[in-house]
């Protein structure tokens, strides 16, 4: 028996809907702006990625979308394997109760303002700033849905990037604009050399990230970061 082609594969998946595919990109990229926790934040990249794949497998052709998936499959392993390096999460199951919630008390002040009421109301904000932007500026190609799926993940990556200075923070949200910037360009330009070409430079971007959380921790551990 032959295995699936990436057709046979779209055809036994129709139970997912676009419009399925967009409210994944919203949960995801919301939840790289409320969780703490890096390894679950790259949890949510990499389901961030299946579905930005997903759509362009019905926008554009599977083989596009399946470079999408395993470019994203890599960098989501680059970073992990880096912060791991770097010592991340590597001393939290060795501190007392005690000076873990000292710990964790220190990081919820130093992420985004330490306050969750400031990222809901951000994240808030990006939602009505992605709604107004995608009924005044339609991207063109693009169903309305996916539109304002592709707003928010710009908007979101944005407001993740500004909002610190740490690498393993802050490359969530940089690799989230350049999804949002995947699903508004590939649809223009299907050419499989444009895309291997984006696909490198993604690679490299996040080369530079990965050397970056190494060099930038030390070789300290930081945790739930």
């Amino acid at each position: 028996m032959f295995p699936l082609s990436l057709h046979d594969l779209l055809a036994q998946l129709q139970f997912i809907t676009n419009e399925l595919a967009v409210l994944a990109l919203f949960l995801t990229a919301a939840a790289i702006v409320l969780f703490r926790d890096w390894r679950v934040i790259l949890l949510m990249l990499l389901a961030q990625y299946l579905a930005a794949g997903f759509l362009l497998a019905r926008l554009v052709s599977p083989e596009i979308a399946l470079v999408k998936v395993f470019i994203g499959a890599l960098i989501c392993t680059m970073i992990y394997l880096a912060a791991r390096q770097a010592g991340y999460g590597s001393r939290q199951t060795r501190r007392s109760g005690t000076s873990l919630k000292a710990n964790m008390r220190g990081v919820y002040r130093s992420v985004f303002g330490g306050s969750l009421a400031f990222r809901v109301l951000s994240l808030t904000m990006a939602l009505l700033l992605a709604v107004v932007l995608s009924q005044s500026y339609p991207l063109p190609k693009l169903p309305t849905d996916v539109g304002l799926g592709t707003y928010w993940l710009i908007l979101v990556g944005f407001f993740v990037l500004v909002s610190t200075e740490q690498p393993l923070q802050a490359a969530p949200g940089l690799l989230t604009i350049v999804t949002g910037f995947e699903l508004l360009y590939t649809p223009l330009e299907r050419s499989l050399t444009i895309v291997w070409l984006w696909a490198a430079t993604t690679l490299l971007l996040a080369v530079g990230i990965s050397y970056l959380i190494m060099i930038r921790n030390g070789g300290r551990s930081e945790g739930n970061l």
